[in-house]
């Protein structure tokens, strides 16, 4: 529930004097989602984290239905496990919990991507993106629209998901899919210029690590974010 303005700089304030700390990047979450669906990771899709409450390092149970929007969510132990349970560590990038957690659902994330010149509601300034912190975002063309896949940047597991797909979901609301899981995919644009990845507590097939959304920049109580920790 704060802007991408004050993620960025409570996490590029982190830790500064030992590590290159920085809010993640679009390619960054890209890469984690990668190397989840290879060899060195689950080789799945990641169960979701449908826990209502926004815990995190849970995932749902076996029996829930993910099928659709919404998704079946809660609290309850028969409903989302901890992550420390053998149905809870399904929901790590690994399979185990030596994995990244809430990759899938928990809280829509935002990332260090967005529409260059385009600040929005962000709270950055254009002198901020480009010249006080120029390597920790990833910029994307300003004209693009919510469907602009051929925008993306190779290895930042968005326009790659590829074919896309318009469909009505369960909820009789029709939106796109991509190939990988059916995960929600939409491009920035002028009006909503910063990425958000990984979908919502109760996304259901919308949600996963190869979901990709797009925001405005500003506070919205169920969009968190992701700090990185890189060695100086």
């Amino acid at each position: 529930n704060i802007k991408v303005y004050n993620i960025f700089m409570n996490a590029y304030n982190y830790l500064r004097e030992k590590y290159d700390s920085h809010m993640m990047k679009n390619t960054e979450w890209g890469a984690v989602a990668y190397l989840s669906h290879s060899a060195y990771g689950i080789g799945n899709e990641i169960n979701i984290n449908n826990n209502s409450s926004y815990m995190t390092g849970y995932s749902a149970a076996a029996d829930t239905d993910q099928s659709s929007y919404t998704g079946e969510s809660g609290t309850d132990d028969t409903v989302t496990k901890a992550y420390n349970t053998p149905t809870g560590s399904l929901a790590s990038t690994t399979g185990n919990i030596t994995g990244v957690y809430d990759m899938s659902g928990g809280a829509h994330e935002y990332v260090a991507g967005y529409s260059k010149n385009i600040e929005k509601d962000s709270g950055f300034s254009d002198t901020d993106l480009t010249t006080k912190y120029p390597g920790y975002f990833d910029k994307y063309p300003e004209d693009s629209t919510q469907t602009s896949y051929k925008n993306r940047i190779l290895g930042d597991a968005t326009g790659e998901m590829g074919p896309f797909y318009y469909y009505w979901d369960k909820d009789e609301a029709k939106r796109y899919h991509n190939a990988w899981y059916a995960d929600s995919s939409y491009f920035v644009f002028s009006t909503n210029p910063w990425f958000a990845r990984g979908g919502n507590y109760n996304g259901g097939v919308l949600a996963g690590q190869f979901n990709f959304n797009r925001y405005t920049g500003g506070a919205y109580s169920a969009v968190s974010s992701r700090l990185v920790l890189s060695p100086l």
